[in-house]
């Protein structure tokens, strides 16, 4: 009898668990938005959601969008709006972005397909609420590795 009480109470603590895994990747895209949402505004940001489900805001000067990325709640990506300019030198500016994403944390300096440079960061969290633990952070990584991607190109 007690072997059949300790397997009951395995089984219990195996079952809340696997409900308290499901129930956290259970959010949907719409609660993310609106906890990013309620989060920007309450920091003065004035954040608005597009038609691709992105949450804009503006910070420092800059407007970035949050991609809300809800099959994988330890993600969280920012992306600056702004695009840089390549340049006449397409291949400066390659190596440029390659040095600056090297160098500095987290930031992300890419070609896109319209032959623009982009400017993104893009982490791994705990849980989803934690994106408020270094959203200022990522803000001001994004914006440096901008600044120095344009001293480095002259611009």
């Amino acid at each position: 009898m007690e072997v059949f009480m300790k397997r009951k109470t395995i089984c219990f603590f195996i079952v809340l668990l696997l409900v308290g895994i499901i129930g956290l990747s259970a959010q949907t895209k719409s609660q993310l938005q609106e906890m990013y949402v309620s989060y920007l505004r309450g920091e003065g940001y004035n954040p608005s959601v597009d038609s691709d489900g992105d949450v804009n805001f503006t910070a420092q000067g800059h407007r970035f969008y949050i991609d809300v990325i809800a099959d994988d709640l330890q993600s969280f990506h920012i992306v600056l709006t702004d695009r840089l300019g390549v340049g006449p030198d397409r291949l400066r500016a390659l190596e440029v972005a390659s040095q600056e994403t090297r160098t500095t944390r987290v930031a992300r300096i890419y070609l896109t397909s319209s032959n623009n440079i982009a400017v993104d960061a893009y982490i791994f969290i705990g849980k989803p609420d934690d994106f408020r633990l270094v959203l200022n952070r990522m803000v001001n990584i994004i914006l440096l590795a901008r600044r120095d991607y344009l001293a480095a190109m002259g611009m």
